[in-house]
């Protein structure tokens, strides 16, 4: 029997490890459902984010945030009983699916080995050590593209598009949920309503948060490769989102180039030779360069220029998409007023972002990337085209490279 003497103590040992030293939400979550555990309470991702947003708690955003810190939360108790919490007396464990926390002890050792083995052992220590430095080193090998990541002692954020709608009738005369690809905040929603008064009675803006399902995927690889160097990010939703802001914290952004943004303001600001432009109006554009011969483009609002000061063209991209197989993903890594690291995935649809996130966390071909693009560059900005089948196994194929020195 583990006296609640014991567990506090555990709880103690957690919060002052090494492993935890520097990871304040860790501790927080961490010594929040111990607690909870040792009082017995109910624990659910709904419970959790009330104690810890409090009145910023929004449902389906926070209770997110939850799941996603809990994931790195229960990998970080593996790390530590793998390493210097090794001979604890006592583990704890959070079950895949459940916040509770079970404590118990730790197995009596096996016997000894015995001479025999010991002799077939020290034989192997030499092969062994040299196949663990090695795997050592290839995992914990961090990427230039992500190094600054994890290494300028900055917080990092995700900023999710979050999705605007308005309440109001539907065809069915019943109240539904609205999307207006030309109403994106509050201010457009009360904008247009002020041209047709009478509605005014009728229609409300949206007051939850939705974002692309695409994102979900980026979510998860992003996850998983800030977990392999023990780091985490927080989540954010992205309207409101200021330049000031860009100051102060590393950021990630997943979300379209459409619209006026504070990522799209970013970008034309920081980037010296490409640029997001205005869609012009008219099909037939000088200098324009279209791909697998997709002759008329989705409605995508802005073009791509590119200015070669080399040899001194100018040119254009138009940004294509038929929204569900094929589109354009703008990627790029700029450096911030404060040493800050921006790395923007920007697409329309979500699919070519959810292609070029999954790109640029796998090892090798982020290595390729770096080894061909980023020997003299810690920026960089790359436009990709991507396609696939019912946004699946997607295929994606470089157009544009600008290391923006």
């Amino acid at each position: 029997m583990i006296s609640t003497a014991e567990k506090h103590q555990v709880l103690k040992s957690l919060i002052e490890s090494h492993t935890f030293l520097k990871s304040t939400t860790s501790k927080v979550l961490l010594k929040y459902i111990i607690e909870s555990s040792i009082e017995n309470k109910d624990l659910n991702a709904t419970n959790i984010a009330l104690e810890l947003f409090g009145s910023k708690y929004e449902s389906e955003k926070s209770e997110a945030t939850v799941r996603v810190n809990i994931y790195h939360l229960r990998n970080k108790l593996q790390k530590y009983y793998a390493a210097e919490g090794i001979n604890d007396p006592i583990h704890i464990v959070i079950k895949r699916g459940q916040y509770k926390v079970s404590f118990y002890k730790k197995a009596k050792p096996k016997p000894k080995y015995s001479k025999k083995s010991k002799v077939l052992a020290g034989l192997s220590t030499l092969t062994i050590l040299a196949l663990a430095a090695y795997l050592i080193f290839k995992l914990s090998y961090t990427p230039p593209i992500w190094h600054s990541f994890f290494n300028n002692d900055k917080e990092t954020t995700l900023y999710l598009y979050d999705i605007f709608g308005y309440y109001g009738p539907t065809l069915f005369n019943k109240t539904g949920w609205h999307r207006d690809y030309e109403i994106n905040s509050t201010a457009d929603f009360y904008n247009e309503i002020k041209k047709q008064p009478d509605l005014m009675k009728d229609y409300s803006p949206g007051r939850n948060v939705y974002v692309n399902f695409l994102s979900a995927y980026s979510v998860n690889d992003l996850s998983r490769y800030f977990q392999k160097s023990d780091k985490e990010f927080k989540i954010h939703k992205f309207h409101n989102l200021t330049l000031q802001q860009l100051k102060e914290q590393n950021s990630l952004y997943i979300g379209p180039l459409r619209y006026e943004n504070a990522f799209v303001e970013f970008f034309n600001l920081k980037s010296k030779r490409v640029k997001l432009i205005n869609q012009v109006s008219s099909n037939k554009i000088d200098d324009v360069v279209y791909f697998d011969n997709q002759k008329v483009p989705y409605n995508e609002e802005r073009n791509v220029k590119y200015k070669n000061t080399k040899k001194n063209i100018d040119t254009t991209y138009t940004l294509m998409s038929n929204g569900h197989s094929y589109e354009h993903v703008l990627v790029a890594k700029l450096i911030g007023d404060n040493n800050t690291s921006n790395l923007m995935f920007f697409s329309n649809h979500g699919f070519g972002a959810t292609a070029a996130v999954e790109y640029f966390t796998n090892q090798d071909s982020i290595m390729s990337f770096y080894k061909k693009y980023l020997k003299n560059s810690e920026e960089f900005i790359a436009l990709f085209y991507v396609n696939g089948k019912d946004r699946t196994s997607m295929n994606i194929t470089q157009l544009l490279f600008d290391n923006n020195e």
